[in-house]
């Protein structure tokens, strides 16, 4: 690793993220995009235009994608000195000329589930998230690159206060008007970290090329998997917009 843990993890608890260069090569990513092709018994979504946008449940999907995750898994217990288990896994493809996401937290929303009852979001599973985003393409902000912000302090309660509170994780206008959002330039391989209290967007793809980029969340491995129980209980909220939880 380029950047000593210790200089990570402080990044980290000052800032909520951090970049690693180069963890990943071109031809190991050229190999994950082309079984994420092929992969089967995946969740997809496509836009209005019929472009693919999203792909969930990959992660285990072929030697590649099992390979990424591990290595991330190591990377994130190096820093952290402490183990990871997966909570949730997506692909995302912004085509030429697809749209940014809304400002948000990660995970601070409300869901109702079948039997009709308000749950918590993420907080449902655990209390402690990270994300690691891997580029598999150029990304900038031509063509829609991630935006982060600072991570805020306080738990589920105190954050929710920040969003709309519509079944989504989007935050209030008027909290929005007062951060300040990098835009993150990665190459092929590199990663962000962050934490789910980050706020982050994206604006639209204007260029002529893909901006693609994997999309997965950790938790701690002591509150044991939740990777079925999260999948099942979000086909079945009654949410209007599963997509963007």
């Amino acid at each position: 690793m380029q950047t000593d843990s210790e200089t990570l993890k402080n990044l980290f608890n000052n800032n909520g993220f951090f970049v690693c260069k180069n963890v990943f090569d071109k031809d190991f990513i050229q190999k994950v995009l082309e079984d994420i092709e092929v992969a089967k018994d995946t969740i997809k979504y496509f836009d209005s235009q019929k472009n693919l946008r999203r792909v969930e449940k990959l992660y285990n999907k072929s030697d590649s994608l099992k390979k990424l995750n591990e290595v991330i898994s190591l990377h994130l217990k190096t820093i952290f000195q402490k183990d990871f288990i997966i909570f949730k896994d997506k692909f995302n493809a912004k085509p030429p000329g697809g749209d940014g996401f809304f400002a948000h937290f990660d995970g601070i929303f409300n869901f109702t589930n079948e039997n009709d009852e308000k749950k918590r979001g993420w907080y449902e599973y655990g209390n402690f998230f990270i994300n690691a985003l891997v580029a598999l393409d150029i990304c900038n902000i031509d063509n829609g690159t991630i935006e982060l912000s600072k991570s805020h302090d306080g738990n589920f309660e105190d954050l929710i206060k920040k969003t709309k509170r519509d079944g989504t994780p989007a935050l209030d206008k008027h909290i929005e008007e007062n951060l300040h959002f990098e835009p993150i330039n990665l190459n092929i391989g590199d990663m962000i970290v962050f934490s789910n209290k980050c706020p982050h967007k994206s604006k639209k793809n204007n260029t002529n090329l893909n901006r693609r980029i994997l999309y997965y969340t950790y938790t701690l491995s002591e509150y044991g998997s939740k990777y079925d129980l999260y999948f099942k209980d979000k086909e079945k909220s009654k949410n209007p917009s599963k997509a963007l939880v």
